[in-house]
């Protein structure tokens, strides 16, 4: 039991640190894009009120702050300790719900972009089609990965059965 748990609290650490950097390089990127506009926009974004030159601590905390509730909204969403029997599409469904549901209230709390300012919110869905694309190609290429190691212990079992079967 003890052992699940570490696992566990693991996969949380692991979803909580890609999640973070994932979020830290987008509003990198976006810092050093908008470095030219950056004095109006430190004025609307706590994101940006380093004027292009870097993040605060502050905004550094919420973003980590958003990871770790992804993380276990992503924790809740995929055991089978809450939702046994929902399919797997729904989940996936139900937890980018969740996540731009989270980032938007984030985004509002934090002052991260003005609430009423349409090309702001316009960037938010932009970029959060974009992260949810990369977080899926990532999500892909592990399970294929997993699944290729798990293919080749199969192989390997099924010759060393087919050889014992010649021996017979």
């Amino acid at each position: 039991m003890e052992n699940n748990t570490n696992s566990e609290n693991k996969k949380i650490l692991s979803s909580t640190a890609e999640i973070f950097t994932l979020s830290v390089i987008f509003v990198s990127i976006f810092n050093i894009i908008l470095r030219g506009n950056s004095e109006k926009i430190s004025e609307l974004s706590e994101l940006f009120v380093l004027c292009g030159q870097g993040i605060t601590f502050k905004a550094l905390a919420e973003l980590f702050f958003m990871a770790v509730v992804i993380s276990l909204m992503r924790y809740l969403w995929f055991s089978d300790k809450f939702f046994k029997n929902m399919m797997m599409f729904h989940r996936i469904t139900f937890m980018l719900i969740s996540v731009f549901v989270l980032s938007a209230t984030f985004s509002a709390v934090f002052r991260w972009f003005p609430f009423n300012m349409w090309q702001a919110w316009t960037g938010f869905v932009i970029s959060f089609i974009i992260s949810t694309l990369i977080s899926y190609g990532a999500m892909l290429l592990r399970s294929k990965m997993e699944s290729k190691k798990y293919q080749q212990v199969f192989d390997e079992y099924k010759n060393k059965g087919e050889n014992r079967d010649e021996r017979n």
